[in-house]
């Protein structure tokens, strides 16, 4: 099995371990934007489970580059109500939107209200 884990970038961390894997289009504010994508996946070592002989899931992390996501302070930008902070999260979920709809997973969790859609 694997596992697929979406995640924006982060202001001032360095994601050159990543790979370049394309872009999803979002609109926001009537704008098209694109977001690049990029993927770095951590390989199971772990030993099979007894119980059902399977390995542990190798993880695809897909990070998502715009600069909306680079531009925060902080984790959640704020105030919730500021415009920016609304597009933030619309090219977030409009992105994670366009991954589904590429990846097909068997099951997708939104642990986050931001993730939620």
């Amino acid at each position: 099995g694997s596992l697929i884990c979406v995640t924006a970038c982060m202001p001032g961390r360095d994601y050159s371990f990543a790979s370049h894997v394309g872009q999803v289009r979002v609109t926001v504010s009537g704008q098209a934007l694109c977001c690049d994508v990029l993927r770095y996946v951590v390989f199971s070592e772990g030993p099979t489970s007894s119980a059902e002989g399977d390995a542990p899931p190798d993880i695809t992390y897909l990070i998502v580059d715009h600069p909306i996501f680079r531009e925060r302070e902080d984790i959640y930008p704020a105030p919730q109500t500021r415009r920016r902070t609304l597009e933030f999260y619309s090219v977030w979920c409009q992105a994670v939107a366009r991954l589904i709809d590429q990846t097909q997973p068997d099951a997708f969790h939104c642990p986050d209200f931001h993730a939620a859609m």
